[in-house]
């Protein structure tokens, strides 16, 4: 962790040691206060460009950020907005300052390019992005839309004509639903430097280190609840059996925290190998969700399943987010398409060496990165 890092996660502590988090699962809504203070404080942007608003910080920056106020069972829009819209609007020179936004891929939508009154031109959307994370509570949208030219970047206002929201919920209780776009006119919009297939890979590295950082949660809420917890005469840490679960636990947090590490370390500064290490993350993270989450609740017995304990809030995150951006099958899929393929060598793959394939460029000469 770079010492900006670690400055701004311990400020980022300090900002939850004064403001309470919701314990309760699902839970009654996002935590504004909490969301309000980080946005004001400039955290919602860390990695965007100077230009677009941003602090111009690195995204190992923006992911501390992010695993701090995941670890603490917060519920807020930060991987919606600050990883992912505030970053695509970024990549075109947009600032979202004093909106909060969430971002969709919207491959069943139709444009059209108007006249407005004054002579601008305005984009028309009709069509639906779908499972759209915080689709209820967002103020805006940003928008990538593929195109049989270039991609475009949209940014829609949630209120405004021609937009309805098919909200749902996902399992930990927060809005994931349908944006029906009836001749919607959008705010701003301009050709996208970046493709779906990039703002997927990014969604699948923040939510790698999401998980990761909720697993590290579970892991410790089981530590401190089996040291404290008195059965038969003795803590329940001191039982074998409990021992084993939690060093098998222990082993899978880590091995979620590193794959997460090694994805976000290549995204900055290995472009060539950085698709690779996503999907390994993915792959790692999704995978050793569900296991991690039953651990947990198997250490706590039934007082980590009332809606009032503090456990909740991760383990129902480590079940919802296991498919968010690619299910594990499918950066599995990735990953083997890599060396079956595109012809990778496997010991390259899995070190992180292989040189880049056609078509790519080398960390040294690419003119930008997914950051």
């Amino acid at each position: 962790m770079s010492e900006l890092a670690a400055e701004l996660v311990a400020a980022t502590t300090s900002i939850l040691d004064r403001i309470p988090v919701g314990t309760e699962t699902p839970p009654t809504g996002v935590d504004t206060e909490l969301w309000t203070v980080l946005a004001d404080s400039g955290f919602a942007s860390l990695d965007v460009p100077d230009a677009a608003g941003g602090e111009d910080a690195d995204l190992d920056d923006a992911l501390a950020v992010m695993s701090t106020v995941t670890a603490a069972g917060a519920v807020t829009p930060f991987v919606e907005h600050a990883l992912l819209a505030a970053w695509l609007a970024g990549t075109v020179g947009r600032s979202l300052e004093g909106t909060t936004a969430t971002i969709a891929v919207a491959d069943d939508v139709e444009t059209r390019i108007e006249r407005g009154v004054e002579g601008e031109e305005r984009l028309i959307l009709s069509g639906v992005a779908r499972d759209v994370v915080h689709a209820a509570s967002a103020d805006s949208v940003v928008v990538l839309v593929p195109t049989s030219d270039v991609p475009l970047v949209a940014i829609v206002d949630l209120s405004g004509a021609g937009v309805h929201v098919e909200d749902g919920t996902d399992l930990l209780g927060v809005s994931l639903g349908d944006l029906r776009f009836d001749e919607a006119a959008t705010v701003f919009h301009a050709d996208s430097p970046v493709d779906a297939a990039e703002v997927r890979q990014r969604g699948a590295l923040a939510y790698s280190a999401a998980l990761a950082a909720a697993a590290g949660a579970v892991h410790d809420l089981s530590v401190r609840y089996a040291s404290e917890r008195i059965q038969f005469g003795r803590p329940l840490v001191k039982f074998q059996a409990i021992q084993q679960r939690l060093a098998v636990m222990a082993a899978r947090t880590t091995m979620m925290e590193t794959a997460a590490r090694v994805a976000a370390d290549a995204t900055s500064h290995d472009p060539a190998g950085a698709r690779a290490a996503v999907a390994a993350a993915k792959v790692v993270t999704s995978g050793y969700a569900d296991e991690v989450a039953a651990a947990g609740h198997q250490i706590h017995g039934a007082i980590g399943f009332t809606s009032e304990h503090r456990l909740g809030r991760s383990t129902t995150a480590l079940w919802a987010w296991r498919d968010r951006h690619g299910t594990e099958a499918e950066w599995a899929d990735v990953l083997a398409g890599r060396i079956l393929d595109d012809g990778g060598d496997p010991w390259e793959v899995i070190t992180g060496t292989e040189a880049p394939q056609a078509g790519e460029t080398s960390p040294e000469s690419s003119p930008r990165s997914v950051r």
